[in-house]
């Protein structure tokens, strides 16, 4: 596997409350969205991810779901604790997903409203939920799609993590092609590029940097009103 990442502050944001990370050899790759205002946010995803790659550390992975899940409830337990005995960083929490690519399939785990999709030359499949109202609300039918694209809480999330000490998260095994790519982003991305863009920009020649390089002057072009941060694999 090949890949790469990278994270942009935006046009609108003061300060950078993505956080990412990238491990070729283990095939771990990992994008968190914080909430929670300018501290809070920025901690959170930092304080998910580095949890969870502590966790992850020495794991061989013989039972990869289990192993993510509970990585993903450590960083959970962890920002819970620090929100609740920092009081500048009170009521913090962050989006999570998660990609562990293992030789004969691929791991998700996720929660919140970053993406993880499967891209080929003809298809971009979506890998996980949107845990936003929107998307919620998108998942049972009650709303369109291009209702969910303007809906007024489609920022508005359900579900993330450090919010909640019962957290409920979302771990699922796909199988994976050579050739396939495999992109995890945050809202960033998605919100300003539709997904229809996003598999001809991953389509287009160049090598994996130059591909990421694309869709973030794409997302500044159009104003880039909130943090966005992509990586991009290549099996």
């Amino acid at each position: 596997m090949q890949a790469f990442g990278l994270s942009n502050q935006g046009l609108v944001r003061t300060n950078n409350e993505d956080a990412y990370h990238l491990d070729i050899e283990k095939g771990l790759l990992i994008v968190a969205d914080g909430m929670g205002g300018h501290a809070g946010g920025e901690e959170a995803s930092k304080l998910a991810v580095g949890t969870i790659v502590d966790f992850l550390q020495n794991d061989d992975f013989s039972q990869p779901e289990d192993s993510i899940k509970r990585a993903i409830l450590a960083a959970n337990r962890v920002v819970l604790t620090k929100s609740a005995t920092d009081p500048a960083l009170t009521g913090m929490g962050t989006t999570l997903t998660l990609a562990l690519a293992l030789p004969d399939f691929l791991i998700t785990g996720h929660i919140g409203d970053s993406k993880a999709y499967l891209i080929d030359d003809s298809q971009l499949r979506c890998l996980t939920s949107d845990d936003s109202v929107s998307g919620q609300l998108l998942a049972t039918g009650k709303i369109t799609d291009a209702e969910a694209e303007i809906h007024p809480q489609r920022h508005v999330l359900m579900k993330a993590l450090g919010t909640d000490a019962d957290l409920k998260v979302e771990v699922l095994r796909h199988p994976w092609s050579k050739g396939q790519y495999l992109l995890l982003c945050s809202d960033g991305l998605t919100e300003v590029v539709s997904t229809q863009e996003i598999l001809i920009e991953v389509n287009k020649s160049g090598n994996l940097q130059d591909k990421v390089n694309r869709l973030v002057s794409i997302v500044l072009d159009r104003g880039a009103p909130d943090n966005v941060t992509i990586i991009l694999a290549q099996f």
